[in-house]
């Protein structure tokens, strides 16, 4: 009998154990987990939502650019490019950077961004940390916009 095989889409907190688009098979499945033999080789039981059924390819992000100055703007717009050619883009700011936009800005007096990312610093290796870390958790789509959907100052598709 032919085991199924499931690929990874999030480690949660089993990164000794998973990596996100890595296959694994099915070794026993009981109720909402599945066992499978994790990357340091032991077995586990694992949530099925960590995974889906199939031997799937789960793009993954190959780069990723600044599209503004992150030292002339609070929130900096970057733009991330994933394996099957899709690309994406979110905003990036830092928690002072945020206090720094509601000072300019007054009108609304608050807001609601899916696509902003909060990091410690603009450093390029802490928003590489942040992007892979959301990425590993299945979280970075929810955390961008499809970039053909990115809109311009005058309110149209750019």
């Amino acid at each position: 009998m032919e085991r199924p095989i499931i690929t990874c889409i999030s480690i949660g907190v089993y990164a000794h154990a998973l990596t996100r688009g890595n296959k694994y098979i099915v070794k026993k499945e009981d109720g909402d987990k599945y066992r499978i033999i994790g990357n340091h080789g032991k077995a586990v039981w694992i949530s099925k939502a960590h995974f889906i059924e199939g031997n799937i390819e789960v793009p993954f992000l190959e780069r990723w650019k600044f599209d503004d100055d992150p030292k002339e703007f609070d929130l900096v717009e970057v733009t991330l490019t994933f394996s099957d050619g899709s690309e994406r883009w979110s905003l990036v700011t830092t928690p002072q950077k945020l206090v720094n936009h509601f000072k300019k800005e007054m009108e609304p007096p608050g807001f609601n961004i899916k696509h902003l990312i909060i990091t410690k610093t603009m450093d390029h290796d802490d928003i590489e940390k942040t992007l892979k870390y959301l990425e590993a958790n299945d979280e970075l789509t929810e955390a961008s916009q499809a970039l053909e959907c990115r809109f311009g100052e005058d309110g149209g598709i750019a």
